[in-house]
């Protein structure tokens, strides 16, 4: 499995194209830098114990740097995708916030069906996985083709908080204590850098228990690409 870090911000699309997008299989486009630090270190930990194909997939990693970025970035990475004859699937990672992974989810789907502009591309109903309840998936049919849209949704809406973003999971995997009256997991983890350091010394199947819908939609994207 090769693994790309996309900047897009930092980068002519001219370069993305041309050097980078035409040759992917999939990639995963994250709402900040955390989780795609995230999601790369899952799937380095859970590559083990993917079935062995003789195919060696090409997925690039990007964030959009923002709740705000999102709708314009994945927008224009469906623009992309029409360019790509190799792209398989798309996977979105982004924090439920103050709503419901489903709300979001609409909410996301509904952001990029309004930008599309003339792009003629269709997206399938979202349905949810059976595995995990914070993953959704659809296909985009552009051009002949489908490529498969994975969105997982960060949050434990059975933490005692007002706003679920990624580092919930961070707490259930630190077995960290939620204080009374914090109303979000960044009060409580507020070094990214502590939850890379668990990652890194804990065994997959712990890592899954935590980071269940990461887990699953990197799952799904080695599915749909080997």
């Amino acid at each position: 499995m090769h693994i790309l870090q996309l900047k897009p911000h930092q980068e002519s699309f001219y370069k993305v194209i041309h050097d980078k997008i035409k040759g992917l299989d999939a990639i995963v486009l994250c709402e900040g830098a955390s989780d795609t630090e995230v999601a790369k270190k899952i799937l380095r930990k859970i590559e083990k114990k993917l079935p062995k194909t003789d195919k060696q997939p090409v997925i690039a990693f990007t964030d959009a740097e923002g709740k705000e970025n999102i709708p314009l970035l994945a927008s224009a990475l469906l623009l992309l995708s029409k360019l790509s004859r190799k792209l398989k699937a798309i996977v979105v990672i982004i924090d439920a916030d103050e709503d419901t992974a489903e709300k979001r989810t609409r909410s996301l789907v509904d952001s990029i069906l309004s930008r599309k502009g003339d792009l003629q591309l269709q997206l399938s109903d979202t349905k949810r996985d059976n595995t995990s309840s914070q993953v959704f998936m659809s296909n985009i049919h552009v051009n002949g083709r489908k490529i498969r849209l994975i969105i997982a949704v960060n949050g434990d809406p059975g933490l005692r908080l007002t706003k679920h973003t990624l580092e919930d999971h961070c707490i259930n995997l630190m077995e960290l204590p939620v204080p009374k009256g914090a109303t979000n997991a960044k009060q409580i983890v507020n070094d990214i850098a502590l939850c890379l350091d668990i990652i890194d010394k804990t065994d997959p199947q712990t890592i899954c228990k935590s980071f269940t819908h990461i887990c699953r939609a990197l799952e799904l994207l080695y599915t749909e690409t080997t």
